[in-house]
């Protein structure tokens, strides 16, 4: 009860004589009215819808639809589930490096991953084999812009740093690492010479190049060509995508650190879009086979809301996972259901001023989906906005309030 009184505190200054404004389903009272021009929200109490408005009609939920992303991977996956690369050495010593799409590899794993094959014996490669197989997308997510920001990033069966890439340019225009733990690249230099001085965070596939291989591609390769060498391993030859050979055995399988249960998490704190849709693609593959792609993850995502809300089947429409796309759709009434589902893992939604939730956000889209505490637990609320003006928090501070005479 402490978590809630810290937060009831927090929105205890808004007039409780505007709340009476709220209306009930189907209504439309003046004090709503003056706070949603298109939008709906639903509040409960122990199992019962104490208010709503418009909770029957779909809108835009922008991130707080990886909720439902979330629990598919935790469902399909397991919350224990971990990636593997997996590298194979041929007898011409070209070093091949599989990709299952884990969203996870960083700078730092890549070090170790190349201390681990040094350690296996690993002395010199003759060529580095990028191998994005596992993946066969058709383009970047709907909803993406081909934008230098880093959640427009692509998704790949084998990518680092969540495909952004860190970049300082100086005053005097020279290039550096934008992180420690990331040396500098050939990637960075030739980017880094196109942006003004300051610190950046790129989507690197956002620039043009006259090398034929894909950015996500050409950063991985040239991360993990700088670790093998800092390993003492001598690398010749260049860079280039290809599927691994049939037949060849494993030279080293790196299992990551994290569990799916551990990236739901940093996805959901962090609105992760690039790691939502790994997770949504993977679990397409995972349910219909790979090569994983956008039209799997659709089906995957269709038959697990199915399955699992079928009175939802209408109430939601899902054509990626990390809730970019506006052809994404959810009702209040259904948000309230996938709340309910998620309970047992609210402990991995953020908190605000005590209140665990999810926040979704885009031009004219303005979201909160999560909980209220009681003594009996967890009371699922959420607010979907589809409008120019921001009045989700005054809404969030009337529905806490409204919940909590109702205890």
């Amino acid at each position: 009860m402490a978590l809630y009184h810290r937060s009831l505190f927090f929105f205890a200054i808004l007039p409780f004589a505007f709340l009476l404004g709220l209306p009930g389903q189907g209504s439309a009272a003046s004090g709503a009215a003056e706070l949603i021009s298109h939008g709906g929200y639903a509040v409960t109490a122990n199992g019962v819808i104490l208010r709503s408005y418009n909770r029957d009609i779909a809108f835009a939920p922008a991130s707080t639809i990886k909720l439902v992303t979330c629990l598919a991977a935790l469902k399909t996956l397991g919350a224990d589930y971990r990636f593997t690369t997996t590298f194979y050495l041929d007898s011409n010593d070209i070093l091949y490096i599989q990709g299952s799409g884990d969203p996870s590899l960083t700078s730092g794993d890549l070090a170790g991953i190349a201390a681990a094959l040094a350690r296996q014996g690993l002395k010199a490669i003759r060529g580095l084999v990028l191998d994005a197989e596992a993946f066969s997308v058709d383009g970047p997510a709907d909803g993406t812009g081909n934008s230098v920001n880093p959640y427009d990033v692509v998704n790949g069966a084998l990518a680092v740093n969540f495909n952004s890439l860190p970049i300082r340019v100086l005053a005097d225009r020279s290039v550096l690492s934008g992180e420690e733990e990331t040396p500098l690249l050939p990637l960075m230099r030739e980017i880094g010479r196109r942006l003004a001085p300051g610190s950046y965070r790129v989507n690197p596939g956002a620039f043009t190049s006259r090398q034929r291989l894909p950015a996500t591609l050409r950063y991985t390769g040239e991360l993990f060509t700088v670790m093998l060498r800092r390993q003492g391993i001598s690398v010749a030859g260049g860079l280039q995508a290809g599927r691994t050979p049939a037949g060849l055995k494993p030279f080293y399988t790196y299992t990551s650190e994290k569990t799916v249960e551990d990236l739901v998490r940093s996805c959901l704190h962090y609105s992760n879009n690039f790691l939502a849709n790994q997770l949504f693609l993977v679990c397409g593959a995972h349910r219909l086979g790979w090569p994983a792609g956008w039209q799997k993850g659709r089906k995957a995502m269709r038959e697990f809301i199915d399955t699992t809300w079928p009175h939802c089947r209408k109430a939601i429409t899902m054509v990626e996972g990390s809730g970019l796309s506006r052809k994404d759709r959810i009702t209040p009434e259904a948000m309230l259901e996938v709340l309910t589902t998620f309970k047992p893992y609210a402990d991995l939604l953020k908190t605000r001023e005590g209140i665990p939730l999810k926040s979704g956000s885009l031009s004219g889209v303005h979201c909160y989906a999560g909980y209220f505490a009681n003594e009996n637990g967890l009371d699922p609320f959420v607010i979907l906005l589809n409008q120019q003006e921001n009045t989700r928090d005054r809404i969030l501070a009337m529905l806490q309030t409204l919940h909590s005479t109702h205890l």
